[in-house]
């Protein structure tokens, strides 16, 4: 494996761009350092600026992977070449190292056929249609199943790749990733009230949910209702008689099956919040009352709501979560409460 040199003040502005053009989000040095804090790589891109970097092939792939997978766009760092090995191997398992052979030469022939077709008539993507066709003529299901894995395999590396310029989504714009920290700034070009990218970046770190904007952490509560199907008003974030999301089965809007309290806080929260949440939800005639904290009930709050029966429900860290990890796919229709 070779190296790669970046002088003084590049290697950031690099991983800048790349990152920001495969994921759709744009990450600061101080949040990139951050994102890759323990892994060595935090020093990189630091003494980076003062002093230029040479970094080895592999080690910049493994920088650029666990930098992707942190800012939300893979569930795990993606491991580049090794994943297609790992498929071959799969295939291997399957048929034999001979059928596993004649598999990668089939997409081999035959993705060279695509690209040189493609170039031709000028389109910008491949049809597999051919080479499936011949896996499963050859070899049948087994072959039919071998070839999908590979052709998969094949184009996540090349959607992931620092060296390609594909990428899963077509994105409009690029996310500032402060815009989650700082002052509120609404950004829902890819969602309802809160935008994807920042649900996936959440889902891999969650630890970072108290440290949003309290007004982010409302659009999130919101968005994860109307991502499991409901009908969703956010309220204007102030004078709204603490009542910061009220949630609807369907479009038909008279009293709200739910209204939702969002609590964006290290503290645990206290009975006193639990009754006036009660209290709100008899005013506005709704089913629950949902208080949704990056915390949790403390024990006295639990309590109360236990022993007067009343219709709250804790959406804690816990369970936010969950939901974030859910959500990175379309979710079932049911929000767990």
């Amino acid at each position: 494996m070779g190296s790669i040199t970046f002088e003084k003040g590049r290697f950031a502005d690099h991983l800048h761009e790349i990152i920001g053009y495969k994921s759709g989000i744009a990450a600061s040095i101080e949040h990139m350092c951050d994102l890759l804090s323990g892994t060595g790589y935090d020093d990189d891109i630091s003494n980076s600026e003062k002093y230029g970097l040479r970094i080895r092939s592999e080690e910049y792939d493994s920088l650029y992977y666990e930098l992707l997978h942190k800012v939300g766009v893979t569930k795990q760092p993606y491991g580049g070449m090794f994943e297609i090995f790992q498929i071959s191997r799969e295939i291997e398992k399957i048929g034999g190292m001979k059928f596993a052979q004649d598999i990668q030469e089939i997409y081999q022939r035959n993705i060279s056929l695509e690209m040189e077709r493609a170039a031709k008539e000028n389109k910008k993507s491949l049809d597999p249609t051919l080479m499936i066709e011949e896996a499963h003529k050859k070899f049948g299901k087994r072959g039919f199943d071998s070839i999908m894995k590979l052709i998969k395999g094949y184009a996540e590396l090349m959607e992931h790749s620092p060296n390609t310029a594909l990428r899963f989504n077509q994105f409009k714009d690029v996310l500032n990733l402060e815009d989650l920290f700082k002052e509120y700034s609404p950004v829902v070009s890819q969602g309802t009230f809160l935008d994807q990218r920042f649900i996936d970046y959440l889902s891999v770190n969650s630890e970072k949910i108290g440290q949003i904007h309290w007004r982010k952490f409302e659009e999130l509560t919101a968005e994860c209702f109307a991502k499991f199907g409901y009908t969703v008003e956010l309220g204007p974030g102030s004078n709204d008689d603490g009542v910061d999301v009220r949630v609807w089965n369907d479009a038909d809007k008279g009293s709200p099956k739910y209204i939702v309290q969002c609590k964006r806080t290290k503290s645990k929260i206290d009975k006193v919040t639990v009754k006036g949440l009660y209290a709100d939800t008899m005013h506005e005639g709704s089913e629950l009352g949902i208080l949704v904290t990056s915390s949790e009930f403390s024990p006295g709050a639990r309590k109360t709501v236990s022993a007067r029966s009343y219709p709250i429900e804790e959406v804690n860290g816990d369970n936010i979560k969950s939901w974030l990890n859910e959500l990175r796919t379309p979710g079932s229709g049911i929000v767990r409460v």
